[in-house]
């Protein structure tokens, strides 16, 4: 009588289990085709915007919008592979205005030239991110901790240092630096395209992002087949706050000027241009190519709200809601991933039981 039940058990428990791996199967599918998704959402975003305003599609506006995305997206390339690789830095706007601080105080203040003052501001974004990565990888202290505290710190020393008084004036050559073109792009975005082909390349072609992609999934079976688990997050925590100093003095030189409102705001939007192109926020998962779509997509969001005469708070509340979105989107991808699990779980117990009786 026992045995019976339990094989009656055991039976529905096998018949579950194929539902829970088509399940998985949808769910998986969905995730890995999340990038060429947002691929057809941007299109479609960017036709609703071009009926809805005749200067969406004018030259000038898509180089606004390209000035735009150019510093979100120099921050997103390493921060989306220190996301894949299980960490994350909150500092990214905090840094930015402490660099493009340290910048203008060196040219302004103390009449250094703006290429040795360059410099030296990204240096100090490289020593910021290496630290952060000295606390999160050698010392295993939690990646927000650490990073909200450095967004603190780091926007705390660059108010204390400028005193928050705007320094500007800095030249014709840094104004090309921010508005230029080389073949007809602005200079931001050329320099975003470079850091995007280097990103492309360290991801797909080298083992690093089979590497980072291991260490966020299982950082113990990564550490046991001998992936630098420390190393290359530690390498991308010194990429991110070299970036956020150059995505600083890109913004820099399109204002020319150095003021406080630098980097407001911007880890919002890199977090959500990451997540949106189907980085996973726990590691493991993710496409820079969908990062690239989603940079994209925050930034035309952005630029085609302010044509409808959006206000700038309701904005924040769309970038806020997307954000929000893409977050239980990926609770959702990371609890359905684990349902084969439970289903295995829940046929083993059955069969134990049934073997005593």
């Amino acid at each position: 009588m026992i045995g019976a039940t339990h094989a009656r058990r055991a039976a529905s428990g096998h018949a579950a289990l194929p539902n829970r791996e088509r399940l998985r199967k949808v769910v998986t599918t969905a995730a890995s085709y999340q990038s060429g998704g947002l691929a057809i959402a941007l299109l479609l975003l960017c036709l609703f915007f071009a009926l809805a305003s005749r200067q969406f599609l004018s030259v000038s506006n898509l180089t606004v919008v390209l000035l735009q995305v150019a510093p979100v997206g120099l921050i997103a390339i390493p921060a989306a592979m220190l996301l894949l690789a299980g960490y994350i830095d909150l500092s990214v706007g905090a840094v930015a205005w402490l660099c493009s601080a340290v910048f203008g105080i060196l040219v302004v203040d103390h009449g250094l030239g703006p290429l040795p003052a360059a410099v030296t501001a990204l240096l100090v974004g490289g020593v910021w991110g290496l630290l952060n990565g000295v606390l999160t990888t050698r010392l295993n202290a939690s990646p927000i901790v650490v990073t909200l505290a450095g967004f603190a710190a780091a926007r705390g020393i660059g108010d204390a240092l400028t005193g928050k008084v705007t320094r500007f004036g800095f030249g014709p050559g840094l104004g090309w630096f921010g508005n230029g073109h080389i073949l007809g792009l602005p200079v931001p975005a050329c320099l975003f395209l470079v850091v995007l082909v280097v990103g492309l390349y360290l991801w797909y072609s080298t083992p690093v992002g089979r590497h980072l992609a291991a260490t966020g999934a299982d950082r113990e079976s990564a550490r046991a087949v001998g992936v630098a688990v420390r190393g290359l997050p530690f390498w991308a925590y010194t990429a991110t706050g070299v970036m956020a100093g150059l995505a600083g003095l890109v913004i820099v030189a399109q204002l020319d000027a150095s003021t406080v409102s630098i980097g407001t705001g911007i880890e919002v939007q890199v977090l959500t241009a990451i997540l949106l192109g189907g980085v996973s926020f726990q590691g493991g998962r993710g496409s820079l190519w969908g990062v690239l779509f989603g940079v994209l997509f925050v930034g035309i969001l952005t630029n085609g709200l302010v044509l409808l005469n959006v206000g700038p708070f309701y904005v924040d509340v769309a970038v806020g809601g997307v954000l929000f979105v893409v977050a239980l989107m990926d609770v959702a991808y990371q609890r359905l991933e684990k349902v084969p699990v439970a289903a295995a779980t829940a046929e083993a117990a059955p069969s134990r039981n049934g073997a005593v009786a």
